[in-house]
């Protein structure tokens, strides 16, 4: 039977629908028992395996090699089913009381009932390592061998994991107040984790799940033919200016079809709203991480969904200032004036209610993600955005001043208490793997632009400090 990891590859790289049936089919199983646990709404359980399967075909490309795919699925829907109590119960108080069990061997089909509401709760306390290895045995019904091919491990070793991960298990029902053996909580998991879907709902998942990821690089697609068109814009307009009668005409086509693309764009930038609702909740989940205590897989997970938000804005923005473009080439070439030359931007205005986390993918999404860092004090995204030269020379800054990696988050925080907003006036590409933003700062008395170096590293890029880099023998004459 061909494996996750070669089904996955055949739908990455070939767009195979039936490659992703498979996977759908696999494990719609526990997905559909997973959200059913959750939320117990059959119908609401259906939406929600809807939900997980089409975030799978958006994600697929991006997917570690190695992942375990029933893991991701589980933790997943965890995440999804979590949002939709959230959202259509509004948190509907549920009054769980614990009551006393007699042993569960004793009583397996009337124990269920009462496992049945801890059980994922009690899986979200564990390891990533014990969740696997209880979702692999117990959700997918492997048997040792199996676990210990998808882990990584011996046979042996593998059921030795899953004892120990059934014995965390068991004590977390135990504290509130649920008795049972290890045999027997192993023997009500064998019997209960796994629901079947309802017939016909793998087919329906496959094709919408497909449709919606592709509906998705749609976006991406428009995008960029935008830019393209804005490009032949400008080339027009250069044209016009030096008198070419004919040009006035191919200007005119195209500021036709640039504002149909606008019209068609509009219509997908409504879409985009609802995201910002989205970026609030999940802005508010971050905020309540050190309290609430999420784990850890999850803080990723929600950082990873405000970095495609913060993209999908930065998309929009990019919108808007290729239309403004549009506008002033028009009322340049009725004035038969020359157009601004094109590697002189207008600067990009970030004011600070505005700042969020936009990932590494490039330059500008970095430094927003390192001042946002910076201005919150999350010490992991800090860290993640500097660049090892970076690093280095913070750390021995820190060494010589006697201070520690927490009192520079609290000098960091303290110091953007005052920035306002920035602006990036210029983006300079030194190298492949090297770009100069120039940033101007409000907020701080006094301060100028300065330019903050970016450098990629592997597929990130990074921030590498204020300042352009000095020559190698410029270093080496002041040492």
């Amino acid at each position: 039977m061909t494996d996750d990891a070669q089904l996955l590859a055949r739908y990455v790289k070939e767009g195979s629908e039936p490659a992703f049936g498979e996977l759908v089919a696999r494990y719609i199983n526990l997905v559909y028992s997973t959200a059913v646990r959750q939320v117990s709404d059959a119908h609401l359980a259906q939406d929600i395996v809807q939900t997980v399967f089409t975030a799978l075909a958006r994600k697929a490309p991006v997917l570690p090699r190695d992942v375990i795919l029933g893991g991701w699925l589980y933790r997943h829907t965890c995440f999804v089913s979590s949002q939709a109590r959230r959202t259509e119960l509004r948190r509907q108080a549920r009054e769980r009381q614990a009551v006393a069990m007699n042993e569960l061997s004793n009583e397996p089909e009337h124990s269920w009932d009462q496992l049945a509401p801890f059980l994922d709760e009690a899986m979200e306390h564990l390891g990533t390592g014990d969740r696997d290895a209880l979702v692999l045995r117990y959700f997918e019904k492997r048997d040792f061998r199996d676990v210990g091919v998808a882990l990584g491990v011996s046979e042996e070793a593998a059921r030795k994991k899953v004892t120990r991960a059934v014995d965390k298990l068991r004590l977390a029902f135990v504290r509130r107040g649920l008795t049972l053996s290890g045999t027997a909580l192993g023997a009500v998991l064998t019997a209960h984790t796994l629901t079947a879907a309802p017939a016909g709902l793998a087919v329906t998942v496959t094709t919408t799940a497909v449709a919606g990821a592709a509906a998705t690089s749609g976006l991406t697609l428009s995008v960029l033919k935008l830019m393209a068109i804005s490009k032949l814009k400008v080339a027009a307009g250069a044209i016009l200016a030096a008198g070419v009668g004919t040009v006035l005409v191919l200007e005119h086509q195209e500021q036709t079809r640039l504002r149909e693309q606008n019209f068609a764009l509009q219509q997908q930038i409504g879409q985009l709203a609802s995201l910002q609702d989205e970026n609030r909740e999940l802005s508010n989940l971050l905020a309540q991480a050190k309290n609430n205590r999420i784990p850890n897989d999850q803080l990723s997970e929600l950082l990873r969904l405000r970095g495609e938000v913060g993209a999908l804005r930065n998309q929009t923005n990019e919108l808007a200032k290729l239309r403004s473009e549009n506008q002033r080439s028009r009322s340049s070439a009725a004035a038969g004036q020359n157009q601004r030359p094109a590697d002189d931007p207008q600067p990009e205005y970030y004011p600070k209610e505005s700042w969020t986390y936009a990932g590494f993918a490039d330059p500008r999404s970095a430094f927003q993600s390192t001042i946002w860092a910076r201005t919150v004090g999350n010490a992991d995204v800090i860290l993640a955005s500097w660049a090892p030269e970076e690093r280095a020379r913070e750390e021995a800054q820190m060494a010589r001043e006697g201070k520690t990696f927490a009192d520079n988050v609290a000098n960091a925080v303290k110091e953007m208490e005052q920035v306002k907003s920035f602006r990036i006036l210029r983006h300079e590409a030194v190298s492949d793997d090297e770009v100069i933003l120039t940033v101007a700062p409000e907020g701080i008395d006094g301060d100028q632009p300065a330019p903050a170096r970016m450098v990629r590293v592997g597929n990130e890029w990074k921030f590498a400090g204020f300042g352009k880099r000095r020559p190698p023998e410029q270093s080496q004459s002041q040492n």
